[in-house]
């Protein structure tokens, strides 16, 4: 399971994890975005912030079941982990080393949102906003992990390759 930030790169390393062990993988953003209609990247703004909160707490749930059954390599990102149904089913997975929390520094975080660029200040202050964000849910991350994983520096194949050098499970087996 990879938990973290959006930005982090759950989705990307999850992919290439997935990948490079031959595991099934399952994107909760992409399962989310099917659900509601709609492309990944605007469902959020698409459906509304209580809409989807509750679609995607209620397909976390699903992807840990079905993950617990099977194995493979589930990208979570952090949203879901506000649920707490959610952070039960998390909590025996990471006593047995299976959720990695994914993190970058705030900089590179915010660039790999979009945030990086000057903002009008009729926005408010933007990157305030993300940075308080970040604080909060990877609190939640290190609270729910077995290990950490900073991508700040690193490609999708280089982070993967490094969580696959953490574990010595078989690839039918969870691994991450």
């Amino acid at each position: 399971m990879l938990i973290g930030p959006p930005g982090a790169g759950c989705t990307s390393v999850g992919r290439a994890l997935a990948r490079a062990t031959g595991a099934p993988f399952a994107d909760l953003a992409a399962v989310v975005a099917a659900e509601l209609g709609t492309a990944p990247e605007l469902a959020l703004v698409a459906a509304g912030e209580r809409r989807y909160r509750r679609v995607e707490a209620d397909a976390a749930r699903a992807l840990l079941e079905e993950a617990r059954r099977r194995g493979g390599v589930v990208a979570l990102g952090s949203g879901c982990l506000a649920d707490d149904a959610v952070r039960a089913l998390l909590r025996p997975l990471a006593a047995g080393g299976r959720v990695v929390a994914l993190t970058a520094s705030a900089r590179r975080l915010a660039g790999r949102n979009g945030l990086d660029a000057p903002r009008s200040v009729a926005l408010g202050n933007v990157h305030r906003a993300f940075v308080q964000m970040l604080r909060d849910r990877e609190a939640l991350c290190r609270e729910l992990a077995s290990s950490t994983l900073d991508t700040t520096d690193t490609t999708p194949e280089q982070a993967a390759a490094a969580l696959r050098g953490r574990s010595p499970r078989p690839t039918t087996e969870p691994s991450a």
